[in-house]
């Protein structure tokens, strides 16, 4: 069993890779005075379409495994897959709660990381900022995108959220909104590279427990 400790250093670890170092800092500051102020943008997107050969990376011997079930993911560590970076347990629990995973690989070492919610309950696993998603209208919610620095830069972001949205299309998905902070400018740039659209801001703010969460739409926009 992990001790608190190691669940505060690898929530850290998380904050980190998805949002970078001032989201980190802001994170460590408000646990410690139990106070946060942080505004988010929130982004849709209809999922991807087009030929897969469109979307290659640009590296070679590329596997897309989708994982749904704790069977899975321990099936590809029986397989001789490379989870040595992700958060083995962080992982169980969000199968658990009914997220799913698209994971790449290159060779059997992990690249990228895609993670998607198709519940209220499983969206709580990829974060806790209460922004809107119609689960019962076919959408649903993305987050803990990750990418292997080792392999930045090939195009194999796009090619997961091809091969995820592929699975989705299946389950009858439509549309996939996700959050990005405001501080993590490279974050805005990837999502609306991939097509996705600046729908809303949004401001939270907790103090003393309590939970205050205000979403601004966005009339106009030519991120499309």
């Amino acid at each position: 069993m992990k001790t608190q400790l190691g669940i505060i250093i690898n929530r850290a670890k998380e904050i980190y890779r998805n949002d970078g170092l001032i989201p980190l800092l802001k994170n460590i500051f408000t646990s410690l005075i139990s106070f946060e102020i942080s505004s988010f943008y929130i982004y849709e997107r209809t999922l991807i379409r087009g030929k897969e050969s469109d979307f290659m990376p640009k590296i070679q011997n590329v596997t897309h495994k989708i994982v749904e079930i704790k069977q899975q993911l321990d099936e590809l560590l029986n397989g001789g897959f490379d989870l040595s970076l992700l958060d083995i347990t962080q992982a169980q629990r969000r199968l658990k709660k009914g997220a799913i995973a698209s994971l790449i690989f290159i060779e059997r070492e992990l690249a990228t990381t895609h993670w998607v919610a198709l519940s209220e309950e499983s969206k709580n696993t990829l974060n806790a900022y209460p922004y809107k998603v119609n689960f019962s209208n076919n959408e649903a919610c993305a987050g803990g995108v990750w990418t292997n620095p080792k392999y930045r830069g090939q195009g194999l972001n796009i090619y997961s959220a091809y091969k995820k949205d592929e699975f989705l299309k299946e389950k009858g998905v439509t549309k996939q909104r996700l959050i990005v902070s405001s501080t993590n400018i490279a974050g805005q740039g990837a999502t609306t590279k991939h097509g996705s659209r600046l729908l809303a801001k949004a401001r939270y703010i907790k103090v003393f427990g309590l939970q205050f969460w205000k979403e601004t739409q966005i009339e106009s926009t030519n991120n499309d």
